[in-house]
């Protein structure tokens, strides 16, 4: 029993740790925006489900696309010395040309019923868009179950208007792609008609029959003003909506979308209104990870040190002997230079380890090469605060001046304190930063 309690555990500690994370974007149409966006940091080379919430499917289309990208720091000058379905039928030839005096009145009459079955859908379609976009709280099941229904009755209606049947309340099954097909199909008679319309008035002879001809030009007249507004793509977009609207939700899911393995994971998140065909607008996110291990990074910055030369003058002592003595000056050095880090990331904003570099002081000219310790702080541009020692080779008294008593003196000839260089050892601290990082692929 015992066994069998342990393996139930370990088992749920093991699903707990291996569910799925989904990342929760809100957003608000009216103000053209995603809300509470956090740039969350994504634990490497594990998937996450992203959600956008606050969204009608039946005209919001979501379109995401994620690039993986590394950071990578140029190395700086400094350092390079030491160390990249329509059913595509064209015009209908179900309208004969034969015999065409008895039938353009007819074909007019049954153009007209088709721009009519068109304008219908127009309306219908644009009646539940503008319910279903005014309500900025349709996030609610209920408004969600209405839009549904409200869908359902609509695509129902149409259903009976384009077969000519009237009897809307009976419960009938709707073949959602014949009725899509003929939706193209009543555009495409329109088509037709027109064509034929053209075709016999370009055929016809004025002086022979003027009375039809004009009649036959005020039927394609009224064809081509009436079908003006009328396009194929645009009705079949009003169509999918409908239907898209019967399964309508107020969010969109993307299973397993995000991975980063690498250090950012750019995502680009566009909204499109399938309704109007209108891009609402375009977020770009990015997505840093908090996988450790080690990185190599550079960064440039100021550097304060103790090593700096001194300067000394000669006294006359009145023994024979010229005393040495200091100038005034400073006992610090502040200096411009690099470093190359090698640090553990513990998480995306934070990184420590060692340092190594060298920077040059526009006081002396005199290199100083510099070994340590810091952290950097940030995701993408750095700020690093370093300490360690530092090395130059400067000048240093010379060992044949005389020690007494603390004073240096030299011999009266001298005129200079002699000095030779010296690789001496000091500290440093230095404050740096890396606000170029590039992203690589």
């Amino acid at each position: 029993m015992r066994k069998i309690i342990l393996a139930s555990v370990v088992c749920l500690f093991y699903n707990l740790l291996e569910a799925q994370e989904t990342i929760i974007f809100k957003v608000d149409l009216a103000k053209k925006e995603l809300e509470h966006v956090a740039t969350d940091d994504l634990k490497t080379n594990q998937f996450y489900d992203l959600k956008i919430t606050g969204i009608n499917t039946a005209f919001v289309d979501v379109i995401i696309e994620t690039t993986d990208f590394g950071l990578s720091s140029s190395t700086p000058d400094i350092l390079k010395s030491l160390l990249l379905k329509i059913p595509d039928s064209g015009i209908f030839g179900f309208i004969s040309q034969e015999s065409t005096a008895p039938k353009y009145g007819l074909i007019y009459a049954q153009s007209m019923e088709h721009i009519e079955k068109l304008q219908a859908l127009t309306e219908i379609a644009t009646l539940l868009y503008n319910e279903s976009n005014d309500n900025a709280e349709f996030r609610t099941l209920d408004m969600v179950k209405s839009i549904q229904k409200k869908a359902q009755l609509h695509l129902r209606e149409l259903d009976q208007i384009f077969k000519n049947n009237p009897d809307i309340l009976k419960p009938k099954e709707t073949n959602l792609d014949v009725l899509r097909n003929s939706v193209a199909q009543s555009y495409q008679y329109i088509q037709s008609a027109k064509n034929y319309y053209k075709t016999l008035i370009e055929n016809s002879d004025l002086t022979i029959d003027s009375s039809v001809a004009n009649e036959l030009i005020i039927y394609a007249s009224n064809l081509e003003v009436l079908s003006e507004n009328i396009n194929l793509e645009t009705s079949l977009r009003y169509f999918d909506f409908l239907v898209k609207s019967m399964e309508m939700k107020n969010y969109e899911q993307f299973p397993e979308l995000l991975r980063a393995s690498k250090d950012v994971l750019e995502t680009k998140i566009t909204l499109i209104n399938t309704f109007t065909n209108d891009t609402i607008f375009t977020k770009k996110i990015d997505f840093f990870t908090k996988k450790g291990g080690f990185k190599f990074d550079f960064s440039t910055g100021f550097f304060y040190n103790n090593l700096n030369e001194k300067s000394y003058y000669l006294e006359d002592n009145g023994d024979g002997r010229n005393q040495i003595l200091e100038e005034n000056g400073s006992n610090f050095d502040v200096s411009i230079g690099a470093l190359a880090h090698y640090s553990y990331q513990f998480s995306a904003g934070l990184r420590g380890g060692l340092n190594a570099g060298a920077a040059v002081s526009p006081l002396d000219g005199i290199t100083r090469y510099l070994f340590g310790a810091g952290v950097l702080i940030g995701r993408e541009q750095l700020i690093g605060v370093n300490v360690g020692a530092s090395l130059a080779r400067i000048d240093v008294l010379s060992n044949s001046v005389e020690n007494e008593n603390g004073n240096l003196y030299v011999p009266v000839e001298y005129t200079s304190a002699p000095t030779y260089k010296k690789s001496e050892w000091g500290i440093y601290l230095g404050l740096t930063y890396n606000l170029t990082r590039e992203r690589k692929k």
